[in-house]
């Protein structure tokens, strides 16, 4: 076996077995982190869990929850939320920050927001029309299409 044949195999042997790579695993909802579960408690009060999974991917952690009505939410490893998707309703209000729900209600009066999500560059924000809308860390629409 030449060199470039050996690093081909230890490659294949190697990577599957690594615990850094992804692995999805299915929890309970008491193993949320707690301020996933007061998020949840406070924001979709009455709504039950039907699905959570904690998702490992290179050192990072993150939690996939679906709710009975529909509604996804991603949460970081610490809790914080990092998306929120619900399909048959608005995104609870009291989540958007004042500056998004500002700029929505006085550009699309009839538009209510259904996907938000945050990361470290700022806010995107999907409207019942499809439109997206993506915000900077300053509040500054930086793009919208559909």
């Amino acid at each position: 076996m030449n060199a470039r044949n050996f690093f081909t195999w230890a490659l294949l042997v190697l990577l599957p077995s690594t615990p850094s790579f992804g692995h999805e695993k299915v929890i309970t909802a008491k193993e949320l982190p707690a301020a996933a579960q007061t998020f949840i408690n406070t924001h979709f009060k009455g709504k039950k869990i039907t699905e959570a999974k904690k998702d490992v991917e290179m050192r990072k952690t993150c939690y996939d929850v679906t709710l009975d009505n529909g509604a996804k939410l991603e949460f970081d490893g610490k809790g914080a939320w990092k998306e929120i998707k619900c399909k048959s309703s608005a995104v609870p209000p009291a989540t958007v920050p004042a500056a998004i729900s500002k700029y929505v209600k006085a550009n699309y009066p009839k538009g209510r927001i259904v996907k938000i999500e945050r990361d470290q560059s700022g806010h995107e924000v999907e409207l019942s029309d499809g439109t997206e809308i993506k915000f900077n860390k300053q509040w500054k629409v930086i793009r919208v299409g559909k």
